[in-house]
C-alpha cells in the first residue's frame, strides 16, 4: 500500500483506565492528538498499524499505513560520570530535610539554594573529527557539587558487572565529599530503535539505544574526559579536587591515554534520558519521515503526534523547553486549522 491509494481517517481513540484494565472504551473526536512521548508515541502507533510493514506482520497487526520510520531513528544525548573527591563540603541527600526545606522556602537560604548543577560549558571539538555539525558544540560540561552516595549510583542504571567489580569497592554512605563532572555528548552518531516486544499493548516495547555504537561518539566523549581532567588539574580546583578515574577504572588502566579514556567511557556513560526521533518530522517526499512540519502522522487524517519524538535530531541542550515549545506551536497550526 502507498500513501495515496488509500486515506485513513481517525476519529476517537480506544482507552483502557488502570482502574480498569479488562474494559475499553471509546473516546469520539475530531482529531487525535499523540502525546506519549518518544517511546509510548512509537509504540502506540505501532499498535494501531502505523509503521514498518515487516514489523506490524511479524507481530499479527493488521497494517493501516506503512510508514518505515516509525520506531527509527531513535537518539538520545548521554554522559560520562566523572568523580572527584573534595574536602569542601557539598550537597547530598542528607541535606533533604525539613529544616533545609523550610529554610529555603521562607529564607530562600540554605544549601538547598544550590539547583545541584552550579555550572554549565559547550565545547567543540571537532578538530579531528568528521562531523559536518560546525556551528554545534559537541560536548556540554556540567559541574556538580554533589555527594554521591552508593544508592546513586545503584539507580543509575551501570551494567550489574561494571557496578559489582569497579564501582562498588569505591563507594560509600555519603560521608565522603565529592563532586561530579559530566561531560555530555550532544549530538551522537549512534541511533537506535525502538520496536515491538508484542501486539499486547501492556507489555513494554524493546528499546534499542545502540549507546556508544559510533567510533566517534566514544572519541568526543575521551575528549570531554581529557578536557574535565585538564581543568582539574588547574588552581584552585588542583588543590580541593581529587580525581577517582584511575581507582574506578580498574585494572583497565593503560600507559595510552586514550585507550584509558575509552575505557572509563565505556564503563561509566549512562543516558540522561533525553530520548528523541522515533516519529520524526520531515518533509512528505522523506521516506523516513513519520509526520509533516504541521505535526500530522503521513497518509491519516486526524492524527498528529506531538512530543519529543519528532525532532529528526538531537539539539544542543535539555530536550525540555523545546518539548514544551512544539506543543506550543502545534496548538497554534490546531487554532489555525479550525
Amino acid at each position: 500500500m502507498t500513501l495515496n491509494e488509500t486515506l485513513f481517517i481517525f476519529s476517537g481513540v480506544i482507552v483502557r483506565r488502570t482502574s480498569s484494565l479488562d474494559k475499553e472504551e471509546f473516546i469520539k473526536g475530531n482529531e487525535v492528538i499523540l502525546s506519549a512521548g518518544t517511546i509510548g508515541s512509537t509504540q502506540i502507533l505501532l499498535l494501531s498499524g502505523i509503521g514498518p510493514r515487516e514489523e506490524l506482520q511479524k507481530h499479527q497487526i493488521p497494517v493501516i499505513v506503512v510508514l518505515p520510520g516509525v520506531g527509527k531513528n531513535l537518539q538520545d544525548h548521554m554522559m560520562t560520570i566523572l568523580v572527584y573527591l573534595t574536602h569542601i563540603p557539598t550537597l547530598s541527600t542528607r541535606d533533604l530535610t525539613p529544616e533545609n526545606l523550610q529554610k529555603w522556602s521562607t529564607q530562600g537560604k540554605g544549601p538547598l539554594t544550590s539547583c545541584g548543577c552550579e555550572s554549565l560549558a559547550w565545547c567543540q571539538l571537532n578538530e579531528n573529527g568528521n562531523s559536518n555539525r560546525t556551528q554545534v558544540p559537541d560536548i556540554q560540561m556540567q559541574f556538580s557539587p554533589f555527594t554521591a552516595d552508593a544508592e546513586f549510583f545503584r539507580i543509575s542504571n551501570f551494567k550489574p558487572e561494571v557496578y559489582e567489580q569497579y564501582l562498588k569497592p569505591h563507594l560509600t554512605d555519603g560521608s565522603q565529599w565529592t563532586v561530579l563532572y559530566l561531560p555530555t555528548l550532544l549530538h551522537p552518531e549512534s541511533k537506535g530503535e525502538i520496536t515491538l516486544a508484542s501486539r499486547d499493548p501492556l507489555a513494554h516495547p524493546i528499546i534499542n539505544p545502540n549507546y556508544l555504537e559510533d567510533k566517534e561518539d566514544v572519541r568526543k566523549l575521551v575528549e570531554g574526559c581529557k578536557l574535565v581532567e585538564k581543568i582539574c588539574q588547574t588552581e584552585p580546583l588542583n588543590s580541593v579536587l581529587k580525581s577517582m578515574a584511575k581507582e574506578m577504572n580498574g585494572d583497565e588502566a593503560t600507559e595510552n591515554e586514550d585507550q584509558f579514556w575509552e575505557s572509563y567511557v565505556r564503563k561509566y556513560t549512562i543516558t540522561i534520558c533525553h530520548p528523541i526521533g522515533t516519529c520524526k518530522m520531515g518533509k512528505e517526499q522523506d521516506p523516513m519521515a513519520v509526520v509533516t512540519p504541521d505535526t500530522r502522522v503521513k497518509g491519516v487524517r486526524g492524527l498528529r503526534v506531538v512530543d519529543a519524538s519528532i525532532m529528526p535530531n538531537t539539539i544542543s541542550g535539555s530536550t525540555n523547553i523545546p518539548t514544551i515549545a512544539i506543543a506550543e506551536r502545534a496548538a497554534d497550526l490546531i487554532k489555525n486549522n479550525d
